[in-house]
C-alpha cells in the first residue's frame, strides 16, 4: 500500500475511506483498469497519446508468433513509445523482465509497423476505417517521430504495491543505465457510496529525479538530451524546407522564457537587430542573424543570446521553440501544425500582383518553363516554386517588385551589377529582383546557370 489517507468530507465531518483491492471492489485488470487509462492517458504522464492496446503481433526470428500481449502501447510528446504493463494487485516479481521483452520488441518498429499498428487501434476504437496514412499523420501532428526516439522506448509499470526485488531492480535499470523506467501505484478506496482510485508516482520520486541519479547517469542523459535536441531541431527544420511554407527572407523574432525575457530586453535594446533573424532554405544554418548577417542553426543561435544576452550558459535547448513568426507561432509549432496538402491556385498569386507584376512575372513564367521540358512550376501556399531536377527558384510578390531567389549560385561570385537586379544572397542562393522588363534578360540568364549546376 502506498500509506495515503483519503476521506470524505461532509461539513467539519470527515470520514476516512477503506483501503481495498480493485478484486475486492468487482474490477478487473482488462475490462476496467485498462480501459481507465485509455481514456484518461494522462495518468502516465504528460502529452500521452495511445498508440494500441492488448498489441501482441509479435514474430521471432523463426517465424513463430509470440504470445505475449502487451497491455497498452503510448507516444510521449518527444516522439518516444512507452510500454505500460498493468496489474490489478501487486506487480509479481518478474514484471519488470516482462516489461523490457516488449521495450526490446517494440525497439524494433519501423514507422511502417507503427502506423499500421495505430491504423488498427483506430480503426477498433473510432468504428470506421482508419489507413496507416490518416494514422500517420495523425501521430505527425503530435509529435516528431524518428528512429532515433523509436528505439528508446520508456516503460510504465502500474500495480497496488510492488515487490522490494522489483524497485531494487527498476532504480539499477534507472539509476545505472539511464533506462527512462517510471513506477505507478495506484489504490482503490471504499467509501459510504462510491469506489474512488487514486494513482500515484512511487518512483521515481516527482520532481526530485536530478537528486536519485548518479553522476555519470546524469552526465549521459544530458549527453542523450543534447543529441535529441538535435535530432528534433534538424527534423523540424527539415520538415519546412521540404513542405516550402516559408519565404527566403522571412523575419523571425527571438522568444525567451518571462525569467530571462527581462535581462534579454536591456541587450536587445542596446541593438534591436540582435533580436531577429531571416530564413534561408538552408538544412543547417537556416536562419541568418541580423546582427551579424552570418548564418546560423536555430539552437546555436538561440544558445548565442541567451549566453551573450542574459548571461546565461544553456547545454541543451530546443532552438525552433526560440524562434517565432509575426503571428507568434514557433518554428516547432510551424512544423507541427504542417498542412496535409500546402498546394493553391495559381490565381491566388495573380491576384495579389499589380497589373505591371502579372505582366513581368507572366513573361518570366513562359521563359523559365521554355528552360527544358523537366522544368515545372509549383503554386505553393508562400509562392510560385520552379524545379529542374531539383528546386530551381522561388518567386515571391512584394510591394514594388517580384523577389526571385534561385538556388545553386554563391553571391560572391556576383558582384553588383548596373542594374542592380541582384540585390543579396549567400553561398546557396542569389535573391534578384523584377522591377522592370528590364531585369528579366539577366535573371534568366542567372536560372539558365543554376539549371547547368543540376547536371
Amino acid at each position: 500500500m502506498n500509506g495515503e489517507l483519503v476521506f470524505t468530507v461532509n461539513g467539519a465531518t470527515a470520514t476516512a475511506a477503506t483501503p481495498i483491492g480493485l478484486a475486492q471492489a468487482g474490477l478487473k485488470e482488462r475490462q476496467h483498469l485498462q480501459e481507465w487509462v485509455i481514456a484518461h492517458p494522462e495518468v502516465l504522464g504528460s502529452s500521452i497519446k495511445i498508440v494500441a492496446f492488448e498489441f501482441g503481433s509479435w514474430t521471432g526470428h523463426t517465424g513463430e508468433k509470440e504470445r505475449d500481449r502487451l497491455d497498452v502501447l503510448a507516444l510521449d510528446g518527444e516522439g518516444h513509445l512507452i510500454v505500460v504493463e498493468l496489474k490489478r494487485d501487486k506487480a509479481p516479481d518478474t514484471v519488470e523482465m516482462q516489461a523490457l521483452k516488449y521495450a526490446a520488441l517494440v525497439s524494433r518498429f519501423t514507422r511502417d509497423d507503427l502506423d499500421r499498428v495505430h491504423a488498427r487501434y483506430r480503426t477498433q476504437t473510432s468504428g470506421r476505417e482508419i489507413t496507416p496514412d490518416d494514422a500517420a499523420a495523425e501521430l505527425d501532428a503530435w509529435a516528431e517521430i524518428t528512429e532515433e526516439s523509436l528505439r528508446l522506448p520508456k516503460i510504465v509499470l502500474m500495480a497496488t504495491d510492488f515487490p522490494q526485488t522489483v524497485t531494487a531492480t527498476v532504480v539499477f535499470l534507472h539509476q545505472q543505465l539511464g533506462l527512462d523506467i517510471k513506477l505507478l501505484v495506484f489504490q482503490a478506496y471504499q467509501t459510504a457510496n462510491d469506489v474512488l482510485v487514486t494513482v500515484s508516482q512511487h518512483y521515481p520520486p516527482p520532481g526530485i529525479e536530478e537528486f536519485v541519479l548518479s553522476p555519470e547517469v546524469s552526465e549521459a542523459q544530458k549527453v542523450k538530451t543534447g543529441k535529441q535536441n538535435k535530432q528534433r531541431e534538424a527534423n523540424a527544420v527539415a520538415r519546412l524546407i521540404n513542405a516550402e511554407v516559408l519565404e527566403q527572407g522571412e523575419r523571425f523574432q527571438f522568444r525567451a522564457a518571462p525569467d530571462l525575457a527581462e535581462a534579454l530586453e536591456v541587450w536587445f535594446a542596446e541593438d534591436p537587430s540582435r533580436r531577429y533573424a531571416t530564413w534561408q532554405d538552408d538544412p543547417t544554418f537556416p536562419l541568418v542573424w541580423q546582427a551579424d548577417d552570418q548564418p546560423y542553426s536555430t539552437t546555436g543561435l538561440a544558445r548565442l543570446i541567451l549566453e551573450r544576452g542574459a548571461g546565461k550558459p544553456v547545454a541543451a535547448l530546443q532552438g525552433p521553440a526560440y524562434w517565432a513568426n509575426d503571428a507568434g507561432e514557433s518554428l516547432v509549432e510551424i512544423a507541427r501544425n504542417l498542412p496535409l496538402e500546402e498546394d493553391v491556385p495559381v490565381e491566388t498569386h495573380i491576384q495579389r500582383m499589380s497589373e505591371e507584376q502579372r505582366l513581368l512575372w507572366e513573361q518570366l513564367d513562359a521563359s523559365i518553363l521554355a528552360l527544358g521540358t523537366d522544368v515545372s512550376r509549383r503554386s505553393r501556399v508562400r509562392g510560385l516554386k520552379y524545379y529542374g531536377k531539383r528546386k530551381l527558384c522561388d518567386v515571391t510578390i512584394h510591394g514594388d517588385h517580384l523577389s526571385v531567389y534561385i538556388r545553386g549560385l554563391n553571391i560572391k561570385e556576383y558582384p553588383a551589377t548596373p542594374t542592380n537586379t541582384i540585390v543579396s544572397g549567400r553561398p546557396t542562393y542569389i535573391h534578384a529582383q523584377l522591377k522592370t522588363g528590364a531585369d528579366h534578360d539577366e535573371i534568366l540568364g542567372l536560372l539558365q546557370r543554376s539549371l547547368v549546376t543540376q547536371g
